[in-house]
């Protein structure tokens, strides 16, 4: 560990702008993505120079440009983050139950692992409840789960740039791993863990088109981790427009021919409190035309498009040092109902209306 590693990690998770990720990047060694070629599996072919970071495709897909752009609404890639967090979340306790007992089943579905690993129900069904204990109880577990998993909307006055923060503190990644894991494009074992939401392994890496530049770091818990493991990775993704050619594509920083990502020793990470999980930062996001409201927009849209979650989370919006805490719309009505009691409806009332003959 050294005072420079330190402040270079620190530098990375306190860029906000545009500007301050490029002064990173002009402060490392990168080689010109034109001075090397690629393969037809987007591996790296002559010219690697040693000791230098490269721009290689995200997923070793040289043609992921297509793949990457097919976010809807601006909103959509960062609840694809937040379910990723979710499931991290989720993992870490599972990886530690099978380290007790590694024949210990799989839970059946999300819900059924959150309510093993955390004994939270559906998040609707808490305002319903008529023992008071149970629910501050409750309550409680799910405000302690929140801290674990957050969004952060930040707005550099200056430069008139929007950054969104997705932070989970989940089972997170080995820099070894870091290209094959959150930098990868369709490949995932989660087809056969039932209790996890996705499958595709493809949603989160929408939030690279909507971003100038994305941060990415991350660092395995550290009780499941190896002798020599111990480590924080971290990479910067961009979009490279090839010259001659019409085809750009999003790319990642590399450190090795491999498409590992450079990395930190642990001690640095500990230095700079960064104990576990992964952290994404989406430099200069493009909400489009939200104008002004953009926080009141994100707030509503990520409840509505998380309507139940499986997991709370906490929406810190720009200048609020309180966060807001993030249930699900299903759970702002539930809790309405209960408010209103069992003889109200929240349906729209419509006046009695005449039946006649049609002509």
């Amino acid at each position: 560990m050294s005072a420079k590693s330190q402040q270079q990690l620190r530098t990375l998770l306190d860029a906000r702008s545009v500007a301050q990720v490029e002064a990173i990047l002009l402060a490392c060694q990168i080689v010109d993505p034109e001075a090397f070629q690629l393969d037809h599996d987007g591996k790296p072919v002559g010219n690697w120079r040693e000791g230098h970071l490269h721009w290689l495709p995200v997923g070793r897909d040289r043609g992921n440009g297509g793949r990457i752009k097919l976010a809807g609404h601006p909103t959509s890639p960062i609840a694809e983050r937040l379910v990723n967090g979710m499931e991290a979340v989720i993992e870490l306790e599972r990886l530690r139950e099978l380290a007790k007992d590694k024949e210990a089943l799989m839970p059946g579905s999300p819900r059924d692992a959150v309510m093993r690993y955390f004994g939270l129900p559906r998040l609707d069904f808490i305002p319903h409840m008529d023992d008071f204990d149970a629910k501050r109880k409750l309550l409680e577990i799910a405000s302690t789960i929140r801290q674990k998993l957050r969004v952060v909307l930040a707005y550099d006055k200056q430069a008139r740039e929007f950054a969104i923060i997705v932070r989970d503190e989940g089972m997170g990644q080995c820099p070894e791993r870091v290209h094959r894991t959150l930098l990868s494009l369709g490949q995932t074992d989660k087809a056969d863990k039932p209790y996890m939401i996705g499958v595709f392994g493809q949603g989160g890496s929408s939030a690279f088109a909507t971003s100038e530049y994305s941060i990415i770091i991350s660092r395995r818990a550290s009780d499941l981790v190896g002798p020599g493991e111990d480590g924080i990775g971290w990479s910067i993704v961009r979009q490279i427009f090839p010259k001659g050619r019409r085809d750009p594509y999003f790319a990642y920083l590399a450190a090795n021919q491999d498409g590992s990502v450079p990395s930190f020793d642990g001690a640095t990470a500990d230095a700079v409190g960064f104990k576990q999980g992964s952290y994404f930062c989406h430099v200069k996001y493009d909400f489009g035309s939200s104008g002004s409201a953009i926080a009141r927009v994100l707030y509503q849209a990520l409840n509505h498009v998380l309507f139940n979650p499986i997991l709370p989370y906490d929406l810190y919006t720009i200048d609020k040092e309180r966060p807001e805490p993030m249930q699900g719309t299903a759970q702002r009505l539930a809790r309405q109902t209960a408010l209103l009691g069992p003889q109200k409806s929240l349906d729209k009332s419509f006046a009695n209306q005449p039946v006649g003959a049609v002509a």
